[in-house]
């Protein structure tokens, strides 16, 4: 799931339950959402806002969520920059295990891709009819 500071709870959580609204009860519908999940993987984990923050930090350390256990075995977080503020250190730290990539370079790229050379590659080709002599308006770095 791709997180941004206007994610809201009900895409990582659950939307409300209906149901339980109707008997003033506050309970979210969690099947097929983080808290029922077994694996994870959360995008730009830390551009997400404090609402959405502060239940990962006890899903992450406690493997609750509102008072129930989470079957959570592994989350994966990923970011394109680390954490500046202060706040967000708490769910740094709740990651044990952490990389950081350096760029890959556009060679590399291709590699990574599985296209080889990228001098070899013909897009054409690769779209699946075009011969090679016919014109083809696909750049490729």
């Amino acid at each position: 799931r791709l997180l941004a500071k206007f994610t809201t709870p009900e895409e990582l959580f659950g939307p409300l339950s209906l149901k339980s609204l109707e008997l003033d009860i506050y309970r979210r519908c969690t099947d097929g959402y983080l808290p029922t999940c077994r694996v994870a993987f959360l995008d730009e984990l830390f551009k997400a806002n404090s609402a959405i923050l502060n239940t990962l930090l006890t899903i992450l350390q406690e493997r609750t969520y509102d008072g129930e256990a989470c079957p959570l075995l592994c989350v994966v977080g990923a970011s394109n920059e680390l954490p500046q503020e202060v706040e967000l250190e708490a769910l740094y730290d709740r990651f044990l295990l952490r990389k950081v990539l350096e760029l890959v370079s556009d060679e590399e790229l291709m590699e990574l891709i599985g296209l080889g050379n990228p001098g070899q590659y013909d897009p054409c080709l690769e779209a699946g009819g075009a011969e090679p002599e016919e014109e083809c308006d696909v750049l490729f770095p």
